[in-house]
């Protein structure tokens, strides 16, 4: 496991293997908002699909792997509490805190896979190929940054308040959370964000 003192990082490096879904999908999608006819529409999102449905797992990837670090970090140290160093949130003056809403690009990627389940129903005449498992992960996500008050208050390891998804991370073994632990920071290097949505310890699994 990773050497941890008196401190732990807020973020453990997904950071540099993010993105984001807003700028990217955007992106994507931008020719395909233009088009007019359902013959070129149905073309297009053929050709979109498979890269559509690479950027929703991504997305999705990242919010599962916070969750999970925030599991990490509850349920290894509860007995000896460590201070989160943090990526500046805590500072944030009372009108930033309101505005600030860690979940929105949850609920963005949400909206989106709706929208976009229907076009292929009406289009491409079958439903979007998208896992119950990605909304599942992107609404336990939204939870998760409720119940954290969008990790402004949280400046401990026993700040930390876990969705119901990852209640049994209590009963987890310090060697089980170590090993989760190796396989996020294994991720991280490899820069397979993706990778995280096979890590396991979701919901009991």
């Amino acid at each position: 496991m990773q050497k941890f003192d008196k401190t732990v990082p807020f973020d453990p490096g997904y950071s540099k293997i993010s993105f984001s879904f807003g700028q990217q999908i955007s992106y994507i999608m931008g020719a395909y908002a233009q088009l007019k006819t359902p013959h070129q529409k149905k073309f297009q999102l053929m050709k979109l699909e498979a890269a559509i449905l690479e950027l929703i797992n991504k997305s999705t990837a990242f919010h599962l792997g916070c969750m999970l670090w925030g599991g990490f970090l509850h349920s290894r140290f509860k007995n000896e509490p460590k201070e989160i160093l943090r990526d500046g949130s805590v500072d944030l003056e009372e009108r930033e805190i309101v505005e600030q809403e860690c979940a929105a690009e949850s609920k963005l990627i949400l909206e989106f896979i709706y929208n976009f389940d229907k076009d292929c129903k009406y289009f491409l005449k079958k439903p979007a190929k998208i896992s119950p498992f990605i909304s599942e992960i992107l609404n336990s996500y939204i939870e998760f940054a409720q119940i954290n008050q969008n990790f402004t208050k949280v400046k401990t390891t026993a700040d930390v308040k876990l969705p119901k998804a990852l209640s049994h991370f209590d009963k987890l073994t310090n060697e089980q959370l170590d090993l989760l632990c190796e396989k996020i920071y294994s991720t991280i290097e490899l820069g397979k964000m993706e990778n995280l949505l096979e890590l396991g310890f979701y919901k009991n699994d």
